[in-house]
């Protein structure tokens, strides 16, 4: 099923697309509050607390009061489903007082326990004035949003809706979402409830659904992570390793998780197998770096003592969108760090995307670059990038490469890439420098 346009503006208005920052900044702030709490205890102060342990006891006044911000919270969501509806009508984009109105209203749910956020559930499933689609989207994202401090009653609240969550995009979300957060602090228990419902829902045991539990178990024990990949029975490897190590965020979590990878594949005898997960592992561990600094990643990279195999699927996973305007260091780290047979194609990667997003950052760049093998490689593929838009400014940077079979093959692809709107001048092209046209070419 489709998600709906209402749910679109929601997830643009609140930051759902971007992972969910905006909640972890508010479960900071909370867990901020949590401890200051703690030390007004201490003090003789007595603070309330949404997140206390056990069950205290609750007042006639303090339970009127979590009833009047249950009923509160419930009306906004209803009024909120109902705007956004409006929206979808009217064909609108949302405002930036919507979307302020979208980050209080998920505020307002993040601090709402297990007991309060059922009984908003109700509310939006006894209410008529909002369509079924709609109704089903916030059902769904109030339960994401319980997931944050509470996965466990999150998935038990999903599993009570689920007539309204069956084959939706939503369903899905929510699972994987809380599935996630559960397996950071009980991963065995994340997969129990997933062999429990599977039986009455068979496409819960699939592979998206166990690669949330392994990116949660990876954020706090990678070791138990790379145990529960060989138990699974996973039909596809490759996503299953990419979401462990893609759980490393910090220095310290990629060094935890690199190190629990090295002892997983120690057991693997066939080079095949071997090389494969290394390479989803080690691209994994690069896909994390963005946002950090060239010298911070470096810094890190050495101290992990990497082996030239494991450099260069380091530098697999490297990306322009990583990168960025520190592109060009990274090259030459590439340069100065691995084997002279893969520095091309990992070189040439790179500035393939970097021309593709940046050409004239990448043109200067290039300019600059003293000669050697990175250059001649970083020209080949800048080259071939621009060539079917700039054919001729191709050329003259592939003139600039030392002769060659590099260069000559350079020349090839670019007449191959050449503008068909300008036939005579590819036919030029060709003639100068000696390149014979394929014969279904001229046929053509």
């Amino acid at each position: 099923m489709k998600i709906s346009i209402a749910l679109s503006v929601l997830i643009l208005a609140i930051g759902l697309a971007t992972g969910f920052m905006h909640q972890r900044q508010l479960t900071i702030l909370r867990q901020d509050r949590e401890k200051l709490a703690a030390q007004a205890l201490k003090l003789g102060l007595h603070v309330d607390s949404p997140a206390q342990s056990g069950q205290p006891k609750i007042t006639k006044r303090q339970r009127e009061e979590r009833d009047n911000q249950t009923r509160s919270v419930s009306s906004q969501i209803i009024a909120f489903a109902r705007t956004m509806e409006e929206h979808d009508k009217n064909g609108s984009d949302s405002d930036a007082a919507f979307q302020k109105q979208g980050m209080e209203l998920m505020e307002r749910l993040m601090d709402l326990d297990p007991e309060q956020l059922k009984l908003v559930i109700d509310s939006l499933r006894a209410d008529q004035g909002i369509s079924e689609d709609t109704r089903r989207d916030m059902i769904g994202f109030s339960i994401i949003m319980l997931a944050e401090d509470h996965p466990a009653a999150a998935l038990s609240l999903f599993t009570a809706s689920s007539d309204l969550m069956d084959d939706s995009d939503m369903g899905q979300q929510v699972i994987i979402s809380s599935l996630g957060k559960w397996a950071k602090e009980d991963p065995r228990a994340a997969l129990a409830w997933i062999e429990e419902n599977s039986k009455n829902h068979p496409e819960l045991a699939d592979d998206d659904t166990k690669c949330s539990v392994l990116s949660g178990a990876a954020q706090t024990n990678p070791k138990l992570a790379f145990q529960l990949l060989s138990e699974l029975g996973l039909k596809e490897m490759s996503g299953a390793i990419q979401s462990i190590t893609e759980a490393g965020k910090t220095p310290e979590e990629r060094a935890a998780i690199l190190t629990a990878f090295r002892a997983h594949v120690a057991g693997i005898n066939n080079p095949a197998e071997l090389d494969a997960q290394r390479e989803e592992a080690l691209g994994g561990l690069a896909r994390t770096i963005s946002g950090e600094s060239f010298d911070s990643v470096t810094k890190w990279v050495a101290s992990q003592n990497l082996s030239p195999e494991e450099s260069d699927q380091f530098a697999g996973g490297i990306s322009y969108d990583t990168t960025k305007a520190e592109t060009g260091k990274w090259i030459e780290w590439m340069s100065k760090t691995l084997p002279p047979d893969k520095l091309g194609e990992r070189v040439g990667d790179l500035v393939g995307q970097w021309t593709q997003q940046d050409y004239l950052s990448a043109g200067k760049w290039l300019s600059a670059e003293p000669e050697g093998p990175a250059k001649t490689a970083a020209v080949k593929s800048y080259a071939e990038t621009v060539a079917e838009y700039e054919p001729l400014v191709a050329a003259q940077w592939a003139m600039t490469m030392p002769a060659g079979q590099e260069r000559e093959d350079t020349l090839k692809s670019i007449y191959e890439n050449w503008p068909n709107k300008d036939a005579a001048a590819k036919a030029a092209f060709a003639a100068e420098h000696g390149i014979t046209p394929d014969p279904t070419e001229e046929e053509n």
